[in-house]
């Protein structure tokens, strides 16, 4: 995986491999159509990918950089994968009662959830 910005620009460039789809689905524990959701892609677009191996391009990798993104700082504030599952799938006041999950399909909404991250990992809570 990629660590840098620069490493992440062209890891999404080459086009981001399918099977990561499912190493994140099974991470946060989504349904395919949960994730294609994600993706904002249809769900046989997404199988589609699945059984051909194929990558995501231009905005799907974007999209799936997102969620990589968010994760990321999810697992660094809350200091375990488990933490970081748990807290993406529970009602969060700070976000007026919505689930992270839920919000990871714009960038506003993971703009969100990284700032209330970032708050609560300076002791700023909302």
């Amino acid at each position: 995986m990629p660590t840098t910005p620069i490493e992440f620009d062209q890891f999404l460039r080459n086009g981001v491999p399918a099977s990561l789809v499912s190493t994140v689905s099974g991470f946060l524990d989504l349904t395919q159509g949960q994730m294609a959701r994600l993706l904002h892609i249809s769900s046989s677009t997404l199988r589609r990918r699945l059984n051909g191996q194929l990558r995501l391009k231009g905005a799907e990798a974007n999209a799936m950089y997102r969620v990589l993104g968010t994760l990321g700082v999810a697992t660094r504030v809350l200091k375990s994968d488990g933490n970081s599952r748990s807290w993406l799938k529970r009602s969060q006041p700070g976000l007026e009662g919505k689930m992270p999950v839920e919000l990871l399909d714009t960038d506003a909404g993971a703009d969100a959830i990284i700032l209330l991250l970032e708050q609560i990992y300076h002791g700023v809570i909302p």
